[in-house]
């Protein structure tokens, strides 16, 4: 079931990012659409998909993981169907938050979902599957979108493979997801709630502080994350002298080595301790970082490079593992839809500073922030760390 839950997953992302390079090349020509009106497209699916994963997390919690993983996909399948026959630039905008909605839906009821079917002891190494098939399914897409519109020559075309593929993943989730519904997701199953909203939130924190903590952790961590999203193609481009193809190709490399490490990370993580896995991820992650703007070396930037991708790649399945299991009983999926948000909101807020510290300060001044800011996110996470195993080690005896 692990390995289903993440494969539909994997081929919706795959969906998802065969748009990435395509909605900015079609809007602006073809359409003739600015490149300010494409920063408002991108920027408010990014913006809908981070508030809501809480929300659909939580009502996963209440109807189901496969329905809402349905829904998701087939509420997404019609956007870039309407992409293909729109002419005018500004009502992407509002395409875009409907398919941000579909797309928020599939994150937390994924994660919610393997978090039901995968014991505590195999939980990290269910959630890097989960990783290894999203991570997978980012790297290629964009490759399968150029590669379409470059043998067909026709953007629209492109459009509808990215539909097809979401159509597609959603029959599959219908076919292969039977059954992880049959348990209910709640501690009381005759609780009715409506609407969930901030209140859910806030009442879980209230109910495991320890989660608040993770939750604060991966938006510190995510926002010096987003920081550095805005400028460091510009930064291998002008500073390292780095063509756009070699930067596609080590972007591409990197991200499927990470993907195939996230499995073997996670079974580490559940032999060793969740805990140790991500205190030892944070502080490799934090240390690459505070290479990156003391050099500009070829040597140091692989070193920073690598133990940035160790980092990240021994911590997030222990991470997320470790979210399911602080989650009060019966809100896993609002749980990880909260540190979905969490993050989203770190990378959405981190972007426009880190352009602003790069034209006002200096080409490495968003480098440094973002050592500053990774440093303070490991430090927060040092001071929780031994209350998080606590009540982890807590929950487990009384299992």
């Amino acid at each position: 079931m692990v390995l289903r839950i993440s494969l539909v997953l994997g081929l919706a992302e795959l969906g998802f990012a065969t748009i990435i390079p395509l909605l900015p090349l079609h809007l602006t020509e073809r359409l003739g659409a600015s490149v300010r009106l494409v920063g408002v497209v991108v920027a408010s699916f990014a913006l809908v998909e981070t508030l809501a994963k809480t929300v659909w997390g939580a009502i996963a919690d209440r109807v189901g993981r496969r329905p809402l993983i349905i829904a998701g996909l087939l509420l997404s399948s019609v956007a870039p169907m309407l992409m293909s026959v729109l002419r005018l630039p500004v009502l992407f905008v509002p395409l875009r938050l409907v398919d941000g909605t579909g797309s928020s839906a599939l994150w937390p009821a994924s994660a919610a979902a393997i978090a039901d079917t995968s014991p505590v002891e195999q939980r990290a190494t269910a959630m890097g599957t989960l990783n290894s098939f999203f991570l997978a399914g980012l790297a290629l897409g964009p490759a399968l979108g150029l590669l379409v519109v470059g043998f067909t020559g026709s953007y629209r075309v492109g459009f509808y493979t990215a539909s097809a593929i979401l159509a597609a993943t959603a029959l599959l989730a219908a076919l292969l997801l039977r059954g992880i519904d049959d348990k209910p997701h709640r501690a009381n199953p005759d609780e009715v709630v409506v609407n969930p909203n901030l209140r859910d939130v806030v009442a879980s924190a209230r109910m495991s502080p320890t989660l608040l903590a993770m939750l604060v952790v991966a938006f510190v961590q995510m926002f010096g994350v987003g920081l550095l999203a805005p400028i460091l193609v510009i930064y291998a481009k002008r500073v390292l002298g780095l063509s756009e193809h070699l930067i596609g190709t080590l972007f591409l490399a990197a991200v499927l080595a990470v993907a195939a490490a996230s499995v073997p990370a996670g079974r580490l993580a559940d032999r060793y301790g969740k805990v140790p896995a991500v205190v030892w991820g944070m502080i490799a992650a934090t240390a690459g970082m505070w290479v990156l703007p003391v050099t500009a070396q070829p040597a140091w930037l692989v070193v920073a490079a690598a133990l940035m991708g160790l980092g990240y790649t021994i911590s997030s399945p222990a991470w997320h593992a470790l979210v399911s299991e602080l989650a009060p009983p019966g809100r896993v999926g609002l749980a990880m839809g909260a540190a979905q948000t969490a993050e989203g909101i770190g990378l959405v807020l981190g972007p426009l500073l880190g352009g602003v510290l790069w034209d006002t300060v200096g080409v490495r001044a968003p480098f440094v922030a973002t050592a500053i800011v990774l440093t303070l996110g490991t430090t927060i996470l040092l001071v929780a760390i031994r209350r998080v195993a606590q009540v982890i080690a807590v929950r487990e005896g009384h299992r």
